[in-house]
């Protein structure tokens, strides 16, 4: 399996390195006032876990004493959770080392690894649980997604396959517990 999984990065990353380094804000692009800079570093940062533990514990007292809705959240939870343990099982064991030699967007960061993505787990765990948390407005969930991705990119934080491999473990793991909740409902 190594050896197979080597192969396929192996052909795969000068294709990935390509699109990245084509989407990747420039250094002019990178200064403070330029409005791209503003757009990807507020975006980089949409996906963070902090800022979704926040929403749920507003979910989690909007749902009140309903069971069904608690139910749901649980199971977002779960697979929010999940993802996220898995990323980092996946990170650990994998190690590719992000692009730009593991900087952040203020320096080094805890997290040096860069495959799968896991702003991009949680934007694939968004994208199937959306509507049913947020009735009317899962419309916005791609378009939310699409600028997580593209930031964590634009900023050299992640390659493009990191970023799309992230986006589909995370919609893996919010399909199941999805289908799950909604059997047990």
């Amino acid at each position: 399996m190594p050896s197979l999984l080597s192969s396929i990065t192996a052909h795969l990353a000068p294709i990935d390195e390509s699109l990245t380094s084509a989407l990747a804000l420039n250094e002019s692009q990178r200064a403070w006032r330029n409005p791209l800079f503003w757009l990807a570093n507020v975006g980089a940062h949409l996906g963070d876990s902090v800022l979704w533990a926040g929403i749920t514990g507003l979910l989690w007292r909007r749902a009140g004493d309903d069971p069904a809705r608690k139910r749901l959240l649980l199971g977002w939870m779960g697979a929010f959770a999940g993802a996220v343990f898995a990323t980092l099982a996946i990170k650990r064991l994998l190690r590719r080392p992000r692009p730009g030699g593991g900087q952040f967007l203020y320096g080094p960061g805890a997290d040096v690894h860069s495959f799968p993505s896991g702003h991009g787990a949680r934007v694939g765990v968004i994208l199937v649980w959306a509507e049913a948390l947020w009735p009317g407005a899962g419309w916005l969930a791609p378009l939310i997604g699409l600028w997580i991705g593209w930031a964590r990119v634009a900023m050299g934080i992640h390659y493009v396959g990191d970023v799309l491999a992230g986006i589909a473990w995370g919609w893996g793991m919010g399909w199941l517990t999805h289908r799950n909740v909604k059997r047990e409902t």
